[in-house]
């Protein structure tokens, strides 16, 4: 079964992801300059997106290629500091940047990294900003605290659930074959 990684993040962590699936799986890597007339040949896409300000950096290219995706098996990989154990956050990202035509794939937050230093002087202020208005003072903390999340760990479970579905295929294909 042939297979593509699309990703677009913002300051790197979507990017290590991505390589390291590459490598893992074996698979190509595309940035969304990527368009539907190229995906034709692929069987399933893992595709990956930091969150920036709710929005997944890859939100308008979903929508505008749904079409050629909803014909795929989609494994989409989100990267950001909301922790996947944060079920109502989580849900409100996929619902806010999933079509609804793509939603029946697995989707797998990983840790992304935020480094403060290393962020334009508009997010710095934009994150000092939304860190003002968060009521709960741990979160507020949480917002303004470096973090690096990203390690090659954290993609397993995605291997795992993509190697359980290509073996799936596989068997239905031997089933109708025989």
């Amino acid at each position: 079964m042939k297979g593509i990684i699309i990703y677009k993040g913002k300051y790197g962590a979507t990017r290590e992801y991505a390589d390291m699936l590459s490598k893992e799986l074996n698979l190509p890597v595309f940035t969304p300059t990527i368009t539907g007339g190229q995906l034709i040949d692929a069987d399933y896409v893992l595709i990956g997106s930091a969150v920036y300000i709710g929005k997944l950096q890859l939100q308008s290219w979903l929508i505008r290629n749904q079409e050629w995706l909803k014909s795929k098996k989609l494994f989409f990989f989100i990267v950001c500091g909301t922790p996947a154990a944060a079920k109502e956050k989580t849900a409100k990202i996929i619902a806010d940047n999933i079509p609804r035509s793509l939603r029946n794939n697995p989707v797998f937050f990983l840790k992304g990294r935020m480094i403060m230093r290393k962020l334009s002087w508009t997010d710095r202020l934009l994150l000092k900003l939304g860190a003002r208005l968060a009521r709960d003072p741990q979160e507020k903390k949480a917002m303004l605290q470096d973090f690096d999340g990203v390690e090659a760990a954290r993609i397993q479970p995605l291997i795992q659930s993509l190697q359980t579905w290509e073996s799936e295929k596989r068997q239905e294909t031997l089933h109708t074959l025989y």
